[in-house]
């Protein structure tokens, strides 16, 4: 099966080569030294300067946010390095096709939504910054229990931070499962997939299962979790 970013390069490998696409999109091209098709404008940004690339990035950005969605898969490819970076770094979002799908998912849905009268420049850092941002919102609230227990500062914020948090998500399994809150198995579809990077397809076909099933058993757990965290600590303040 392949990634979300295998599919967008195989995509890209044809539509760099379309006359078509580059011709709807004529002023981007312009902007780019005059390039002929979509590979010249990608091998334009990659070895311009920050002022020339942020110029084609700020001509894609604004046909992109005016409807046209080729101009929008331009630049997700342009920005596939950073979103890249982006998947990596938000482990807690699930197996690595989970990450990637969100990954991709935030910074598309900031190319079409980016605030050109407020940010005319520095493009790709902004609509990065914000995709984090909406990532940090996605984090499950299973990752920030464990967060919470470690008194850290937050799931993924820096991938230093990464180690402490799933060692407090692997301490967290155990009590509940040592207190029957959540199954050994359940534990362990948890852990795989959050903290490992496991293939929730993967980890359905060893167990004999469809992946939605075992999506849905994660969420329970970890909704289980949650709530058994939450009584406690009410227990505790009312105490």
């Amino acid at each position: 099966m392949t990634t979300v970013f295998e599919q967008l390069d195989s995509e890209w490998s044809r539509l760099a080569r379309s006359r078509g696409a580059a011709r709807r999109l004529a002023a981007v091209c312009a902007a780019a030294g005059g390039a002929r098709s979509l590979a010249d404008v990608e091998r334009y940004v990659r070895a311009a300067g920050p002022e020339d690339a942020d110029r084609v990035l700020l001509a894609l950005v604004t046909e992109a946010v005016g409807g046209c969605a080729m101009a929008a898969r331009v630049l997700l490819q342009l920005l596939l390095p950073g979103t890249r970076s982006l998947a990596r770094r938000w482990w807690a979002l699930g197996d690595h096709d989970e990450r990637a799908a969100a990954a991709v998912m935030a910074v598309y849905h900031r190319i079409r939504n980016y605030p050109l009268a407020a940010r005319p420049g520095r493009v790709a850092a902004n609509i990065l910054m914000d995709a984090a941002s909406e990532l940090r919102r996605s984090v499950p609230r299973v990752i920030l229990v464990a967060t919470d227990m470690g008194g850290g500062s937050g799931p993924a914020e820096a991938d230093e931070t990464a180690p402490h948090v799933a060692d407090e998500l692997r301490s967290l399994l155990r009590d509940a499962v040592a207190a029957g809150v959540v199954a050994a198995d359940d534990a362990e579809i948890i852990a795989r997939s959050r903290i490992g990077g496991d293939r929730v397809a993967d980890l359905a076909a060893h167990r004999g299962l469809r992946p939605r099933t075992v999506w849905d058993r994660r969420q329970r757990a970890e909704r289980a979790l949650v709530d058994a965290h939450l009584h406690n600590r009410r227990a505790r303040t009312a105490s």
